[in-house]
């Protein structure tokens, strides 16, 4: 059963926490790998044996849009390789919404590098292979001739998964338009490295925005992957992004590779670089690492919320992630919680009481010596206790004593303590804070 503890716990630390379920996940398939029949082809430009096409797609929440890919001078965006990156000379385009899906089937087309917001051609959204229900329309480009005798596009490389002439991770529209709604480009134009004449191996900008209007761009199948790039490249790839995501309701939050620089609307991820650096990425651990793209076994701290303010009638020493408005000093300082939940041993049924039947001074206590007085009441012990209900001294009081007494708290290190008066009509506590 869930106790008012739980409960008020959950209550109070819910809110600290964004939710960053909107991005769930970054993919990079190995969607084609070339080889020396690839390479002999020179209508679309050259291609080195062993160049890899890669696929990125951002994995959100069903019921979110993509709205932009974009870099600024807080977030810089970048796509690099340690080889050149392919652009096809003959139909090639630095959109995937500008491939003419009728040229797909021709040369290299289809293997050309380029940005996307959800589209692989002029009439089909990208998809993940292994997600592809309707086959391929590239199997054997421009097979059969003497120059090309087994055809483009043909290698079954294990590393690709299946090979694009059975499965082209490609997807009819259903009616829709491969356009983006708005779609716009300011900034860098992504043809200083993506046009189908250029040539280079580095994409880094500061000001680039690759976006559409309201309601944004969502995944073909009900996984809600969209295809935000592919890249084809005989060296090893790297990119460092950023993403903006529509929510239902129209909240835009920005998700952001790296965790510096943040804004209120920002998340870091580190979904968004790659190859991914690895950490702890469970929330729940206090070595949790924002920026983490991958988990690497690091977790090791559960966290376990409360009050870590030894000042606080409810320090919990089992506690490593403070929260502040857990901690209660007293029934006018306990942050609107009840006090007879989060400091059940100090509940008595006057506990804290202003009344003048009893009190007791200094408070603070800078020295040793407490001087408690009482009246109308039979006193029978006197109790000090730590900030756990622990007894840390008693002193008895034999025959009812009654007015007044000194208590020596000499060798009690600094911290808040309960006093607590016992007499013939219950337990009165109060707390001390002994400097």
């Amino acid at each position: 059963m869930t106790s008012a503890w739980s409960l008020l716990l959950m209550g109070l630390v819910g809110p600290m926490a964004h939710a960053q379920g909107e991005l769930e996940n970054v993919i990079v398939e190995t969607y084609y790998v070339s080889d020396t029949n690839d390479a002999t082809d020179t209508i679309g430009g050259e291609l080195s044996a062993g160049s890899r096409t890669y696929r990125v797609y951002v994995d959100l929440c069903d019921s979110c849009a993509l709205r932009a890919v974009y870099g600024d001078a807080a977030h810089p965006m970048d796509v690099s390789s340690t080889q050149p990156i392919f652009n096809n000379l003959d139909r090639g385009k630095p959109f995937g919404h500008e491939i003419n899906n009728g040229a797909l089937d021709e040369n290299t087309v289809a293997l050309d590098s380029w940005w996307s917001l959800g589209a692989g051609s002029t009439q089909k959204f990208g998809i993940l292979k292994a997600d592809d229900p309707d086959g391929s329309i590239l199997a054997g480009n421009d097979g059969g001739s003497a120059s090309i005798p087994g055809g483009l596009l043909v290698n079954d490389d294990p590393l690709a998964g299946a090979p694009v002439d059975s499965l082209d991770g490609l997807v009819p529209l259903n009616g829709g338009t491969a356009l983006p709604p708005g779609f716009a480009v300011t900034g860098l134009s992504p043809d200083s490295l993506f046009g189908d004449s250029t040539a280079g191996n580095v994409f880094a900008t500061t000001d680039t925005r690759i976006s559409c209007t309201t309601p944004g761009v969502q995944g073909p199948t009900a996984d809600n992957r969209i295809l935000i790039l592919q890249v084809t490249t005989a060296g090893e790839l790297t990119f460092h992004l950023n993403i903006e995501v529509e929510e239902p309701d129209g909240t835009i939050i920005k998700y952001v590779w790296n965790d510096t620089l943040l804004a209120a609307d920002e998340v870091p991820s580190g979904l968004l670089v790659y190859p991914p650096e690895c950490g702890c990425m469970d929330p729940n651990f206090l070595e949790y690492d924002p920026a983490a793209g991958c988990d690497d076994g690091s977790c090791q701290t559960a966290i376990v919320f409360g009050c870590t303010d030894t000042l606080a009638c409810n320090f919990d020493p089992a506690a490593n992630f403070n929260i502040p408005l857990l901690c209660c000093y007293g029934p006018d300082s306990c942050n609107g919680l009840d006090i007879a939940i989060v400091c059940p041993d100090v509940s008595a049924p006057d506990a804290f009481q202003s009344g003048a039947d009893w009190r007791f001074f200094p408070n603070p206590l800078a020295g040793n010596l407490l001087t408690l007085t009482w009246a109308g009441q039979q006193a029978e012990a006197l109790r000090v206790l730590d900030q756990a209900g622990r007894l840390v001294r008693e002193e008895r009081m034999q025959g009812g004593t009654q007015g007044h007494r000194e208590l020596d708290l000499g060798g009690l290190p600094a911290g808040t303590y309960l006093i607590q008066l016992i007499t013939d009509r219950g337990p009165h506590v109060r707390l001390l804070v002994r400097d």
